[in-house]
């Protein structure tokens, strides 16, 4: 099982806590549908878009790891649970 890079989602957390970032982050989790994160390709689009928002470059290998752990997690992010379970990784709680 992947697990996270504790360097990347440290500088993932430092860029989150600045509330122009929170917003956008906010919303590009919630755009996703269960579905789409249950693949490769779907986390892959998630990973990319939040790195484009956020202004944050991945390794090849960052990357891989990151969609990996994504697809093991098996995230609904219009379930309200999961949201808060996003939201516990995403702030570090």
């Amino acid at each position: 099982m992947a697990v996270l890079d504790s360097q990347l989602i440290g500088t993932f957390r430092g860029r989150i806590a600045n509330p122009l970032y929170w917003r956008r982050v906010h919303g590009i989790l919630r755009c996703y549908p269960r579905e789409a994160l249950a693949t490769p390709e779907g986390c892959g689009a998630l990973v990319d878009h939040m790195c484009s928002a956020l202004g944050v470059s991945l390794t090849p290998a960052q990357r891989a790891n990151a969609i990996n752990w994504l697809v093991a997690q098996r995230i609904d992010p219009q379930h309200p649970w999961h949201q808060a379970r996003m939201w516990s990784v995403v702030n570090g709680i």
